[in-house]
């Protein structure tokens, strides 16, 4: 065993519990602050434009995507990753300070400048989240080791879920019983302490330093070389990365689930309440379950598993008529959606060498990222012109796309191993 090994092994239930509280604090403050629900809602008070309103998802996926592409060079250069980490990081948290403060202001502010520093804002939290994706990820992937990563993954997911939760219902009773906007400055500023106390948690981590090799630490530009190599070498990788993307697809559901269960099968308020409840407690049982298996099964079969949830909810969604079959719908989308958001983490940060894994994070990412941004428009189109049936059917076709190109990719551990 390394010293490195043996440090992390050493650190492991310390590392554990500190980074279970920073995951779970910033769930805290995402669930008080939503890019769902609280920032559209919050637009929507100086803008009829539900193109505007929409582009708020849009804009987070592409700015906590696409930039960790960028950052691949200067993270494989560093013998911790933790600093670069929590230096970037400030930057997806600070902007909670300032909507605080615009929505304090915004009554004495045309609505326009509202709207575009209201989108300023959450641009440069985006930016700062894809930036400081790569080192995150990269010293999650060093300070816990393979056997016990997907537990861990598991556990942070669960309590990101289980206290957004928490802060959705505290954000939804503010938002009810406090004036406007005071209410909406509680919320982004409740969120800010949120990400306070999980930056202080995340800086409680320990990493030890390791080697950077020779080549990595002389490069002073982003290795595309290395790059294209990485995913030449590797069709095992490539048809991974593919299986990701295809995977965006099966994902989309989450996204009209609420819509079609109110507009197209008429349920009511409360028992929306209820299955989103249902919802948010499979997404904990499957984020736990599936980082528990994935320790011990490999995430490959278990990703197959949770793309076959997803298909599963995708069909029956497709073919209801009415609401009796939407406690199953949700159950599957709770659990299959958690699976493929958590344990596909765990599976991208087996790839290669301990060096080689920021090059795997960003490529992987990144790439994921396109798919991200295209299939919401594309489902919305087929939804606009064929109806839900038609777009939950591809989705579901895209769950069994997922399943076949997954079982045709090895499992890195099991490579390895050969």
């Amino acid at each position: 065993m390394t010293s490195v090994q043996a440090e992390v092994e050493k650190h492991f239930r310390h590392n554990f519990i500190v980074n279970l509280a920073d995951g779970s604090f910033f769930g805290l403050a995402m669930g008080c602050a939503s890019a769902v629900t609280i920032l559209p809602l919050f637009i929507a008070h100086f803008t009829d434009s539900t193109i505007l309103i929409g582009l708020i998802g849009s804009i987070h996926m592409i700015g906590s995507q696409l930039p960790q592409i960028l950052m691949i060079g200067k993270v494989a250069r560093l013998e911790r990753y933790q600093p670069l980490a929590l230096i970037i990081t400030t930057h997806e948290r600070l902007p909670f300070l300032g909507l605080t403060l615009l929505a304090l202001l915004s009554p004495q502010l045309p609505a326009g400048v509202v709207v575009a520093l209201c989108y300023g804002l959450f641009i440069w939290h985006s930016l700062g989240s894809g930036f400081a994706a790569t080192p995150y990820q990269s010293m999650i992937g060093k300070i816990f080791p393979e056997r016990r990563r997907g537990m861990f993954l598991g556990a942070q997911m669960a309590g990101y879920s289980l206290l957004s939760g928490l802060g959705a219902v505290l954000a939804g009773v503010w938002l009810q019983q406090l004036p406007h906007p005071a209410n909406y400055a509680v919320c982004f500023f409740s969120a800010s302490l949120a990400l306070a106390v999980s930056w202080f948690f995340l800086a409680r981590a320990r990493e030890p330093r390791h080697s950077v090799p020779a080549a990595a630490a002389t490069t002073t530009m982003l290795p595309w070389a290395r790059l294209r190599h990485l995913w030449r070498s590797s069709a095992s990788f490539r048809r991974f990365v593919l299986a990701r993307m295809v995977a965006q697809g099966t994902l989309v559901t989450l996204s009209f689930l609420a819509i079609y269960s109110t507009r197209h099968l008429k349920l009511g308020e409360q028992s929306l309440g209820l299955l989103t409840g249902l919802l948010f407690f499979m997404q904990i049982i499957g984020a736990l379950l599936g980082g528990w298996l994935g320790d011990r099964a490999g995430h490959r079969l278990v990703l197959v598993g949770g793309a076959c949830a997803m298909a599963a909810a995708g069909l029956c969604a497709a073919l209801a008529t009415d609401s009796q079959l939407l406690p199953v719908i949700y159950a599957l989308s709770g659990a299959g959606s958690a699976i493929l958001l958590t344990n596909v983490i765990s599976m991208t940060l087996e790839y290669g060498s301990a060096d080689e894994r920021p090059y795997y994070i960003g490529l992987a990412n990144t790439l994921t990222a396109c798919a991200a941004f295209i299939a919401p428009v594309v489902a919305g189109i087929i939804v606009e012109r064929y109806g839900y049936a038609s777009m939950f059917l591809l989705a579901a076709l895209a769950g069994v796309a997922t399943m076949s190109v997954l079982l045709l990719t090895t499992d890195p551990r099991h490579q390895r191993r050969l």
